[in-house]
């Protein structure tokens, strides 16, 4: 795998962007996307022969669609081919040829990679179009989807049949994310209080290995391997062709919210946001953030407005006598309240964000941010340097508590089992913003993240990756990092899946989690 270089990225300003570093390196868009990084060799041809899908190479049809981020900071890098597999035994092909060939290489499936992980200037092992729901299984309450299957794909096969309908994965909200970065990394969404996270049902999976040899692990079978894959994160033992997972029974309907409330109080409503969440743990799931309420420079603490995004497993009545601590600090100014069948309440929630050109950053929360702690917090959105962008995501607190701290920390290799919330702070920009506009906004970032370290733990989500994050390995895996690298040992001895931030075969720290 290839290690991306720094670039810049949000989806509505794609193009743009493409435009602008094209322009910046002397090069028309096209022949921006024509120019391959990496020597093409002479067996790439017998690649593509080979394959049962399609080998996109730089100028044909498709490529810079195939090619292009989520994060478009990263979609400078371009790929010396694309590999489409459609089937198990591309996937078996495309690693048999890039270890004989010592190309670098990385593997997409839904492209979601915040830090650029799925992007390279080798071959792109894309399996987006294994994208089949294959089996459901209600007699033994299971479901097997392949290796590209997207969050959408996963919950269109179970919504659409009525024997499935009352049964879901717990998942992430955005329809276009891979399932398999996903749950490789652990996976939050709305259920996660409920039903823990999607690592948390994850039966079986089959894995193409760095040997080329194609394996089933679970429980019984490879039991360490399928430890590690379970919040181990993407990329690092092979590539996974498919999954089996628990299906959940959902309720015929449930309650959705959003709430924003006046620019006032912030620091209240903060608190009793946390104090809802954790006096509900299991029965209510929140996303709550401060934003400001336009783009600009230092908006003033009258500028930055609490909201809050969440699902109730109950009815609406139910959830409005939950709300009345809430309400008791201030009155919304918004008040979307639904309830509504299952399926719609999951359509209600998605999201596509984010988009664009970011950088993300993001902490745990053991119990709550303290009074103290959002007060720091305001006051560095007060010190936003400004950019073209509104900061919709300067400040997040996902809920994940609940059901997913039945699990012990090193019962799987999500090791974050002690926490209440990801708190999670951004920047993002456009292509009108200059270098020395993304360089104060970056600079602010690190800024801010540093100072907030004094309130949260030293650990940071594996599936919002940052590459300037310090002591990275420690922060995604703590106490389980020792048994990962003893497992990159033993399944991927040459290293071949291997990237900035991959899992190192050798790590001093401590270990393994109690």
């Amino acid at each position: 795998m290839s290690d991306p270089s720094s670039v810049s990225r949000r989806r509505f300003l794609q193009t743009g962007a493409l435009v602008t570093t094209a322009a910046a390196a002397g090069l028309t868009p096209i022949a921006a996307l024509a120019a391959p990084a990496v020597r093409r060799p002479r067996s790439l041809k017998a690649l593509g022969h080979d394959l049962n899908g399609r080998l996109i190479l730089p100028g044909e049809q498709g490529f810079a669609m195939a090619a292009w981020p989520n994060n478009a900071r990263w979609a400078e890098k371009q790929p010396l081919a694309i590999a489409m597999c459609r089937d198990d035994e591309d996937v078996k092909r495309c690693i048999a040829w890039v270890r004989q060939e010592g190309v670098p290489f990385l593997i997409r499936s839904g492209g979601h990679n915040y830090a650029g992980f799925s992007t390279t200037d080798g071959l792109l092992i894309d399996v987006k179009a294994m994208n089949r729901v294959e089996m459901v299984d209600l007699k033994n309450g299971r479901v097997t989807v392949k290796g590209g299957a997207s969050n959408q794909d996963v919950a269109t096969a179970l919504r659409l049949k009525r024997d499935t309908a009352h049964y879901a994965v717990p998942s992430g909200r955005c329809p276009t994310v891979g399932t398999s970065g996903l749950v490789l990394g652990g996976g939050w969404g709305f259920s996660a209080t409920k039903s823990g996270l999607t690592c948390d049902s994850l039966l079986a999976t089959d894995i193409v290995l760095a040997s080329g040899h194609q394996i089933t692990i679970d429980a019984n079978h490879d039991p360490e391997l399928f430890w590690a894959v379970r919040g181990g994160g993407g990329g690092n033992f092979g590539v996974h062709t498919s999954f089996t997972f628990k299906l959940h029974e959902v309720p015929d309907t449930v309650t959705t919210f959003n709430l924003v409330f006046k620019p006032e109080k912030q620091i209240e409503l903060m608190t009793a946001l946390q104090t809802l969440q954790l006096a509900n743990a299991q029965t209510i799931s929140t996303r709550s953030k401060v934003r400001p309420l336009m783009a600009g420079a230092n908006p003033g603490r009258d500028q930055l407005v609490v909201e809050t995004l969440g699902l109730y497993w109950g009815n609406e009545t139910a959830l409005r006598e939950i709300l009345a601590g809430l309400y008791a600090v201030a009155k919304p100014s918004v008040e979307d309240i639904y309830e509504m069948e299952y399926w719609r309440a999951r359509d209600y929630l998605l999201t596509d964000d984010p988009v664009g050109m970011y950088q993300i950053k993001s902490s745990y929360v053991e119990k709550t941010l303290s009074e103290k702690a959002l007060d720091r917090m305001l006051t560095w959105m007060t010190e936003w340097p400004g950019g073209s962008l509104r900061q919709d995501n300067m400040g997040i607190l996902f809920a994940i508590g609940g059901a997913v701290q039945k699990v012990s920390p090193g019962a799987t290799a999500y090791v974050h089992r002690n926490s209440n919330y990801i708190y999670e702070m951004e920047a993002s920009w456009g292509p009108i913003d200059n270098p020395s506009v993304v360089a104060k906004q970056r600079e602010w970032l690190a800024n801010y993240y540093n100072d907030m370290q004094q309130f949260v733990q030293p650990e940071s989500y594996v599936n919002f990756p940052d590459r300037d994050l310090k002591d990275w390995a420690k922060a995604y895996y703590g106490c389980n990092l020792r048994r990962l690298s003893g497992v990159k040992r033993t399944y991927d001895p040459s290293n071949l899946f291997s990237f900035a931030q991959s899992i190192p075969q050798h790590a001093d720290a401590p270990g393994p989690c109690i």
